[in-house]
């Protein structure tokens, strides 16, 4: 029901859209189109990732504050960031992006780096809980340009450095020199309030120790299935 509704308000959007000429300056952060030198594109939003079963009894919406920025370095790069955090679990990557397009269609190619910390501290026997990882994040993004709007898929993996979480001071190493996390993020982006961009889209990821879960000590050795919703708006 919930993918049904999301996929309902992406048609509702997209037929109350104004239309906008493709000669238009649109400066979308998901579609790969290479951006001028000097151009910075900033925005804000909040994801929904729905839990897997195996780990919590019944599938509820994770929710997240995220911050993503892309500067243009020249024709062809563009530097890209990420923050994503809910007070528990916080994660920070960035790194460049090759960009090239042909008519309406554009390519990006990047290679993130970056880390995941995690901290809580709760009254028992197991308080003062922690987590990190560092990971390599290399990325495909395949973006089509219309009119009104841009589409775009990006397929992404994660490749685990060095992991590991501690439980009221011990401490014990996760995974590392690995690839642990496959995703598959569809957005759409395009005007919104004449002046600005929203973005709306959907991240599949199939992972062995998705970090939204690291304060359930998640010991389930397979890959599991995390849906997840977000939307953003442009500054």
């Amino acid at each position: 029901m919930a993918l049904l509704a999301f996929v309902l308000s992406f048609l509702v959007i997209v037929a109350n859209v104004s239309a906008v000429t493709s000669d238009s300056v649109q400066r979308y952060y998901y579609e790969p189109f290479p951006l001028k030198p000097g151009m910075t594109v900033m925005q804000v939003g909040l994801s929904f990732t729905l839990l897997p079963v195996p780990l919590v009894e019944n599938e509820y919406p994770t929710p997240a504050a995220e911050f993503q920025i892309k500067h243009g370095l020249s024709e062809m790069w563009s530097l890209n960031g990420v923050l994503s955090t809910n007070i528990f679990s916080t994660l920070l990557h960035g790194g460049p992006q090759w960009n090239t397009a042909i008519d309406r269609t554009s390519i990006g190619i990047c290679g993130h780096v970056g880390g995941f910390y995690g901290f809580i501290s709760t009254e028992g026997q197991f308080d003062n809980n922690s987590a990190y990882a560092v990971v390599g994040i290399p990325m495909l993004r395949i973006g089509y340009r219309l009119d009104a709007f841009a589409l775009s898929t990006t397929f992404a993996a994660s490749y685990v450095f060095v992991s590991e979480s501690s439980v009221s001071g011990l401490e014990a190493p996760g995974p590392m020199h690995t690839f642990n996390d496959l995703f598959c993020t569809i957005a759409l982006e395009q005007p919104f309030l004449r002046k600005s961009q929203l973005a709306l889209g959907i991240s599949l990821s199939y992972a062995r120790t998705p970090y939204q879960t690291w304060l359930l000590y998640n010991t389930i050795d397979q890959y599991l299935f995390l849906p997840e919703f977000f939307f953003a708006v442009q500054l």
